[in-house]
């Protein structure tokens, strides 16, 4: 079963701030237009930051305004180079680690791993 969600007009929105602006709490606000409190946190949140331009219309939360494309492309190079960062420093740690802890195989020509197993490697012994 699939609820639709219930979608308010923008008048409804503004007169709804406009009645908590001229100084009636949430609570009677809420109960009088028979909506959630959270909601209008929700919507008094948005009509603060954006004033007259909040509320533009269907789904979208934000106006968008000239430079708004730069902007994000910005914080996404941002988030971009920040996932960069951490995959080189990972990779630096697991290099780091490796050198450590794994010696190569082979040093010249001989065995390297010999003296882990603590066996000798055979020369000398009968």
């Amino acid at each position: 079963m699939e609820l639709a969600r219930r979608i308010y007009s923008r008048e409804l929105k503004i007169a709804a701030m406009r009645e908590i602006d001229s100084g009636r709490s949430v609570a009677e606000v809420a109960r009088q237009l028979e909506l959630s409190p959270k909601l209008l946190e929700r919507w008094r949140g948005e009509w603060r930051a954006q004033g007259e331009l909040a509320f533009p219309g269907i789904g979208r939360r934000t106006v968008e305004t000239p430079g708004f494309d730069q902007i994000r492309q910005a914080a996404e190079l941002e988030r971009k180079i920040g996932q960069l960062t951490m995959e080189n420093d990972f990779l630096k740690k697991a290099l780091q680690h490796f050198r450590i802890h794994h010696r190569p195989a082979i040093l010249n020509g001989e065995a390297a791993c010999t003296d882990k197993s603590g066996k000798a490697s055979g020369k000398g012994k009968p």
